[in-house]
């Protein structure tokens, strides 16, 4: 059995700590799935839905590490239902700010009413740990499982004080009597967002100045989606096109996404290489291209995209979205609609 991590690559950083948790009190390398770091995710050449499939099907112990960001992706939510129809067993684990009573935790897969523990709860984690030990080689040193946890929810906490969204500020002011009124004020950080030079000539803050200033087309935005939510840093064209187009109809048909890529993709492809965004990486035995790459400058920083052009993005996946009927659904109509 391994054990699976679901989580948004929003939340990486509680799943590296989490990794290292499980590692330092005996779980082994390869008993561990996390997409998000390279060494204990998708190998290299896979195709990431075959792949996942195939890792699901195997029936892993599965951790749904939940947040509001996880419920915020489709990606994730397509994950947890496949999931949880197949997996034997899992735990539901919540990032510190995650809201209990939100209407999408207590209308989703995952029963609301089945116990589950914030992910800095150090009695839970040791719980859990324990539940582990079921079906995993765990240590029997306690002062190694005390020392592991405590300092796990050390650097949690470390990262919920980073990511807190308010704090307060305060106010004083003065009534009618003269009395003075102090206040407190509630304010909110400014989004953290991965740093780059809007002024700068390299390819990375380019992209960003271009989206940022709605100079892509809608198809390029698209495009951009697609490789980060399916992993493609590489994308298939020449006699191999009609497969990389294949591959991004049925990830728009899980997604809800219209097919408007699939139709551009040729145009998409030849825009990212005038711009500079692509090199050749795969060509046939003849010299004919037939795989293409994100450049480096953006292919180490496409998944830490600033918020204001996640915002952007995400506002055109909203603007096509597109609910795809099943095929035996289509195929009742067709039957409804005949005379006989």
């Amino acid at each position: 059995m391994k054990i699976f991590i679901s989580h948004t690559s929003k939340n990486k950083d509680y799943g590296n700590l989490l990794v290292d948790l499980l590692r330092n009190i005996g779980v082994k390398d390869i008993e561990i799935i996390f997409t998000s770091n390279i060494a204990f995710g998708i190998p290299v050449g896979k195709n990431i839905f075959n792949w996942l499939k195939s890792q699901i099907e195997e029936k892993p112990f599965v951790i749904y590490l939940l947040s509001e960001e996880y419920y915020e992706s489709v990606a994730c939510l397509n994950e947890m239902g496949a999931a949880w129809i197949i997996e034997n067993e899992h735990a539901t684990i919540f990032t510190p700010t995650f809201d209990l009573s939100s209407k999408e935790f207590q209308n989703g897969a995952l029963d609301p009413r089945e116990i589950g523990f914030y992910i800095n709860d150090e009695e839970r984690i040791l719980s859990f740990i324990q539940a582990l030990s079921v079906n995993f080689s765990i240590t029997q040193n306690p002062v190694i499982i005390s020392q592991s946890v405590k300092k796990f929810i050390q650097e949690i906490s470390t990262i919920k004080s980073s990511v807190k969204a308010k704090e307060t500020s305060i106010s004083v002011t003065k009534n009618k009597e003269g009395q003075s009124i102090i206040t407190e004020i509630p304010t909110l950080h400014a989004p953290i967002t991965h740093p780059y030079d809007a002024t700068s000539n390299n390819l990375y803050s380019k992209l960003i100045k271009l989206v940022t200033e709605r100079k892509l087309k809608e198809d390029e935005l698209l495009m951009l989606h697609y490789i980060v939510d399916a992993g493609r840093n590489k994308l298939l064209t020449g006699w191999q096109e009609e497969n990389e187009v294949a591959h991004i109809i049925e990830w728009g048909k899980i997604n809800d996404i219209k097919n408007i890529l699939s139709s551009h993709y040729s145009r998409v492809l030849s825009r990212f290489d005038l711009r500079g965004f692509t090199e050749v990486s795969a060509v046939t035995s003849s010299g004919n291209t037939k795989e293409v790459k994100l450049k480096e400058a953006i292919a180490s920083n496409i998944l830490d995209l600033p918020s204001e052009v996640i915002t952007i993005i995400d506002e055109v996946v909203k603007n096509n979205f597109f609910e795809y009927k099943e095929e035996d659904t289509i195929q009742a109509t067709k039957e409804e609609d005949l005379p006989f």
